[in-house]
């Protein structure tokens, strides 16, 4: 074989309807069908070889608008002192808005972006971008998503429903470990929760 051979082409003639004047090949280049070939073929991405949702709830006695406004609002008084980035007990802060921030702010008087608000749809549900990455680290470019339901549970009472997933979008070195990390934290975290609840409307 020459080195400077031009590439094979393969022509296919194809049958046509009588209503067409002759018979007009249709080409295709080998390349073009290995191609086909290959997308046909193609393996589908493996599933995570984890469960990607987390799912915790807590019964509070009040009613939806207190509980809603307390997770929200009130979020820098209720959240866990050892759930922190910088130091234990670091002070928070929260934008209560759609488009909001979650955040620390350490000694130096920084501020330490953790979650991003992303719905806030009142008094029923609201959804976090939550940017920790398993290692107690910030990741300022991807975040896994936690949304909160508060559903009505009698008069005086709501159940305050956590779903946390999209732990892929924290990449496979860390999913895994952030999922896990979450499991075992949101009970405590809606513990705190509930003891806040009971301290608001004691007064």
């Amino acid at each position: 074989m020459e080195s400077g051979r031009a590439a094979v082409t393969r022509i296919v003639h194809l049958p046509h309807s009588d209503s067409e004047d002759g018979d007009m090949p249709q080409e295709k280049t080998a390349s073009a069908t290995r191609t086909a070939t290959k997308s046909a073929t193609a393996r589908k991405p493996k599933p995570p070889n984890y469960d990607p949702f987390v799912r915790h709830s807590v019964t509070v006695a009040t009613d939806r608008e207190t509980a809603f406004k307390v997770f929200l609002e009130n979020f820098p008084q209720w959240w866990p002192e050892n759930f922190r980035t910088t130091k234990v007990g670091a002070p928070l802060g929260v934008d209560p808005k759609k488009g909001g921030r979650l955040y620390e702010i350490d000694e130096q008087g920084e501020e330490h972006t953790f979650g991003l608000i992303r719905t806030v749809d009142a008094p029923d549900t609201l959804a976090v971008g939550w940017r920790l990455n398993g290692f107690g680290r910030i990741d300022p470019d991807n975040a896994s998503e936690f949304t909160v339901t508060f559903v009505r549970d009698g008069q005086k009472k709501t159940r305050v429903e956590v779903e946390h997933t999209h732990f892929d979008r924290m990449g496979t070195k860390h999913a895994k470990r952030v999922r896990n990390g979450m499991d075992k934290g949101w009970p405590t975290i809606l513990a705190s929760f509930e003891k806040r609840i009971k301290e608001v409307t004691a007064t």
